[in-house]
């Protein structure tokens, strides 16, 4: 690797390190990270020009470097790496604190269009359509998901009916991530691989849901959350809406499916389908004492 970034980006470097694929090294107090990228290409063009564009407005973000082709995608034994140079090691473990600070600095920025995804709707029930093909193609052989993922659907499509009668309001979109976990580092707040536009509560919930299923008592942290923060009632009830969203389970799902994992994976989380009732229970009566919410029957009913 030390050779292939020299004849490519022309770094001498000393000292690597791999963890999950990533290479880091520093140079001269600069920090460096080669991803490796397997997404669409017209994409990371996209990302590019958006990071450029934080860049010049002021917004921090790391740079992803070309190589000697004036290229963002190199090959390195036939597989495709992005390079990130950083001003920061930015090592530290990721809080509620860095989310709120970001999702603030970045609100009402100039984006592009390509990047939202806050059509939650469309994009849910399109995903969902494709995991039920999958499940009647494939469920035979997977019991366990057979088993459990009807219960799944269901509370995502708790949250697909609360944004059909959800008046959506696009004015104050900002920087969010594809995921945002709880084990990730401050570096990975600003790698702009994983930007995308979407409404400001978006990574706190996705961090809220991934603490959950670490077994972390989380109720404080959302209830200062919910209380200390400028909140609009529309992101209020987004929410609640995006917590309907059990991502936690679809996410694993996908993995299984996609890299034929063991679907006992899955029972841990499963086992939390309860507990995880009765946080909703919690968000929906506390939500309710800042904004009107329609009725959801079954829930008061836990």
């Amino acid at each position: 690797m030390k050779n292939a970034l020299q004849y490519y980006y022309h770094l001498m470097v000393q000292d690597i390190h791999q963890v999950d694929g990533v290479y880091k090294f520093a140079i001269q107090n600069q920090y460096y990270a080669l991803y490796p990228y397997d997404g669409d290409t017209n994409y990371i063009n996209i990302i590019y020009r958006f990071s450029i564009r934080l860049l010049e407005q002021g917004i921090y973000c790391h740079q992803i470097m070309l190589n000697i082709n004036q290229e963002m995608i190199t090959y390195i034994n036939q597989i495709p790496y992005i390079l990130l140079r950083s001003n920061y090691a930015l090592d530290e473990k990721i809080t509620m604190e860095h989310l709120i600070m970001f999702s603030n600095m970045t609100s009402n920025i100039q984006y592009l269009e390509e990047l939202r995804h806050d059509n939650w709707e469309k994009l849910w029930s399109e995903k969902i359509d494709y995991f039920e093909y999958q499940v009647n193609q494939f469920g035979k052989a997977h019991p366990i998901i057979r088993e459990s993922f009807s219960y799944f659907v269901g509370l995502a499509e708790t949250g697909i009916s609360l944004l059909n009668q959800t008046k959506l309001d696009y004015k104050n979109l900002v920087i969010s991530h594809k995921r945002m976990k709880r084990n990730q580092t401050v570096f990975d707040l600003y790698n702009p691989l994983s930007f995308i536009i979407d409404v400001k509560i978006r990574d706190v919930c996705e961090y809220f849901k991934e603490s959950f299923v670490s077994n972390e008592d989380i109720w404080k942290d959302i209830e200062f959350y919910l209380t200390n923060n400028t909140l609009t009632s529309y992101e209020y009830l987004m929410f609640l809406i995006r917590m309907f969203y059990p991502s936690f389970y679809f996410d694993l799902y996908e993995d299984i499916m996609k890299n034929n994992k063991d679907e006992k994976l899955l029972l841990p989380v499963i086992r939390l389908a309860s507990r995880y009732e009765q946080l909703l229970k919690q968000i929906y009566f506390y939500i309710g004492h800042f904004v009107a919410l329609p009725d959801i029957e079954w829930i008061k009913k836990i």
